[in-house]
């Protein structure tokens, strides 16, 4: 799943599709990620001492002027690197003014790297309006790498405002484990149930987001918690899941997801009818030897 992702993320920044950078698909997930901050990086910084010369103009003006020049000389993408090479309180001071949309668009562009400070001194209000126009217009990879900028108030505000749904798919792309697990154990219990439940009845994307949730927690507790949740499913449902993890070869996070649930949920689980099938054994015995070590012998 983390390799599935790096590839969208990867693709996005080479401005193909997935299958345009299959041939990375062989590497591990940290591999693939450092290819694409280096191209990142090289991107961003190719044409950085001209948007530095314009950042430094914009400090002779006052703000409302170079609001009003912005949006009618500058593109949002042109925008945004500009603003990637100010100082964040002057940067955040000319966000606030702008329109939502505007600031959508430019946030699909921002520099990566320089995200955090800007995004950190936006007013929360502006910060909620633009997240809710990026989910409107699908922008979950941008969400994900947001994230790691995002304080616990904006993330508090955004999970009040956004479905289930939309939260696993911008955890798929969550750029930092760590953010990610702090992000999750933020929510309630019912919305974790919520989040779960979209996961085990949504289609066939958002299963692979869940597992992908399970498999990259950094607290065996709070994974300990959500596979539970899982295991109090029907039947059809769990086994649903199984074959999505089987065919995604996602079987490391399920392994994970399992051995993380108390003796009674893995019973249940295990306990599956479909786990007494030849086919199904077949296939999980095959997918289990391309798992790493690591998560079988938890299993």
């Amino acid at each position: 799943m983390a390799t599935k992702a790096e590839l969208v993320k990867l693709a996005r920044a080479l401005g193909t599709t997935p299958d345009g950078v299959g041939f990375a698909s062989s590497l591990d997930h940290h591999d693939i990620r450092r290819i694409r901050e280096r191209i990142v990086g090289a991107l961003y910084d190719e044409h950085r001492a001209a948007f530095q010369r314009v950042a430094a103009i914009t400090r002779l003006l006052p703000t409302p002027l170079n609001v009003r020049i912005a949006l009618r000389a500058f593109s949002p993408l042109l925008a945004a690197r500009v603003a990637g090479e100010m100082a964040p309180d002057r940067a955040a001071e000319l966000a606030n003014r702008m329109p939502v949309a505007y600031l959508a668009e430019g946030c699909v562009h921002l520099d990566p790297r320089r995200a955090a400070p800007l995004v950190r001194r936006i007013r929360p209000d502006r910060v909620l309006a633009v997240v809710t126009e990026l989910v409107d217009r699908g922008e979950f990879i941008t969400l994900g790498r947001l994230l790691d900028a995002a304080t616990e108030r904006i993330v508090a505000d955004v999970a009040t405002a956004v479905s289930d749904e939309v939260l696993l798919r911008i955890g798929f792309y969550a750029e930092s484990d760590a953010q990610l697990t702090r992000a999750v154990a933020m929510l309630p219990p019912h919305r974790l149930r919520g989040v779960v439940h979209s996961a085990l009845t949504g289609p066939a994307d958002l299963r692979s987001a869940g597992l992908s949730m399970v498999g990259r927690l950094t607290d065996d507790r709070l994974r300990g918690r959500l596979a539970e949740y899982a295991a109090e499913a029907d039947d059809d449902v769990l086994t649903e899941m199984l074959r999505t993890a089987i065919d995604d070869g996602a079987v490391g996070e399920l392994l994970a997801a399992v051995s993380a649930m108390g003796e009674q949920a893995r019973r249940r689980v295990l306990a599956l009818p479909t786990l007494a099938e030849r086919d199904t054994l077949t296939q999980l015995i095959q997918a289990t030897r391309r798992v790493p070590g690591n998560h079988v012998a938890k299993g």
